[in-house]
């Protein structure tokens, strides 16, 4: 849910705080009852009061669609199956494997992965910085090679596209820097 739901979610619980605490005090008898039919008399034939109401309609619809559109972004996974049962991996786990097979190619200075798993099977979109005194071609050739290999090795599946995007060619190294 986004921030604009978020808050709109924030005003709509207020106002309903204020209808559920009116409804409580009609309920214990605590406000008049003239003021009640005063109130409704009031609204009576009101365009403002059906305009307030559509309103109140739409951001329930709103609401709830974004409630919903929650619920589903769940972590992706790979399903494998094994005798012993289904194994279940992240592709952001996968993501991590890829990117530390890619920075395996001589003259790879970042990269930046993303799998994606649709029903053709695999794919890996990786975004990569090589420096300057490398062939490009060659570079990318062993990145691809070297990614299908590991994970083919590590988790068991073949990938169906591997796709190298070189993002930059530069020699800042822009990994992370360990402290060792």
């Amino acid at each position: 849910m986004g921030i604009f739901d978020r808050i709109i979610l924030t005003i709509y619980t207020f106002v309903l705080t204020f209808f559920a605490l009116g409804v409580v005090l009609i309920g214990l008898r605590l406000l008049p009852m003239d003021l009640i039919g005063t109130g409704i008399t009031y609204l009576y034939g009101r365009w403002e009061a059906s305009l307030v109401g559509a309103v109140f309609f739409l951001v329930s619809i709103r609401l709830l669609l974004a409630g919903s559109r929650s619920q589903h972004n769940k972590v992706d996974t790979l399903v494998l199956h094994n005798p012993m049962g289904d194994v279940h991996v992240a592709l952001d786990a996968v993501e991590n494997l890829v990117a530390k097979a890619a920075r395996h190619a001589q003259g790879v200075r970042g990269v930046k992965v993303k799998a994606v798993n649709n029903d053709k099977g695999l794919n890996v979109a990786v975004q990569a910085v090589i420096s300057p005194d490398n062939h490009v071609p060659a570079v990318t050739a062993e990145i691809q090679q070297l990614i299908t290999e590991h994970v083919k090795h590590t988790i068991g599946i073949e990938l169906t596209n591997v796709r190298i995007t070189v993002e930059n060619i530069s020699n800042d190294f822009k990994g992370k820097q360990r402290v060792e």
